[in-house]
């Protein structure tokens, strides 16, 4: 669970030139992907910035923010519907949603295959699994992982990108993989490098529809 000081960096980091500048590149590389969903489910949604975002390009789309940090959620916006709870146990019926996204938030859950089953479980057929991954081979990831006070080097729980894409591959087919949002010298640049691009990213179809 996230302690007070934490929520405080994360909220300033997106309060940050920079931190506004990767939101932005995040939010418009999302809808792409989801313009066509109309239920959409974001898991560890944290203050549910990029997910207002969503919904502000997006009005006709319903989105559902879920997080298990009650004092993450008591800062977003009212104007999603937030629910507090985890991955590994959602609390929504059987195909309840379009789509399912995790950023950068997947890697993050102890119980990652059990959070994969619920998102399958929860999908509508022909639903969508989008997951966006702090890259490990990218320079940022390995800046960040080195200082022993950031947030990803206290808090994250699987580094192994690879492996958790074989495990999405077993309940999802995989549509495309690719990485996104280059990092350099503070800024974001376009690119797919895997040294530079600081995400990894997993697009899936729901399995057996």
């Amino acid at each position: 669970m996230l302690n007070k000081n934490e929520i405080e960096k994360y909220l300033k980091f997106y309060n940050s030139e920079f931190g506004k500048e990767v939101l932005k590149e995040e939010a418009k590389f999302v809808e792409s992907k989801l313009k066509n969903c109309k239920n959409v489910l974001s898991v560890g949604c944290g203050p549910a910035l990029l997910e207002v975002r969503l919904s502000q390009i997006h009005p006709e789309m319903n989105i559902t923010g879920l997080d298990n940090s009650k004092e993450m959620i008591v800062q977003a916006s009212k104007s999603i519907h937030l629910e507090y709870g985890g991955a590994q146990h959602l609390k929504f019926d059987d195909n309840s949603f379009d789509a399912v996204l995790y950023v950068t938030s997947i890697e993050f859950i102890k119980e990652y295959k059990k959070a994969v089953k619920e998102t399958n479980r929860v999908l509508k057929p022909k639903g969508k699994i989008l997951v966006l991954m702090l890259n490990p081979k990218s320079n940022y990831f390995k800046n960040e992982y080195m200082d022993r006070n950031s947030y990803i080097w206290k808090n994250i729980k699987h580094t192994n990108v690879e492996e958790i894409k074989e495990f999405i591959s077993k309940y999802f087919f995989i549509e495309n993989e690719e990485y996104f949002l280059g990092i350099k010298k503070g800024e974001t640049i376009a690119s797919k490098n895997p040294g530079l691009a600081s995400l990894y990213v997993v697009e899936g179809k729901k399995h057996g529809e």
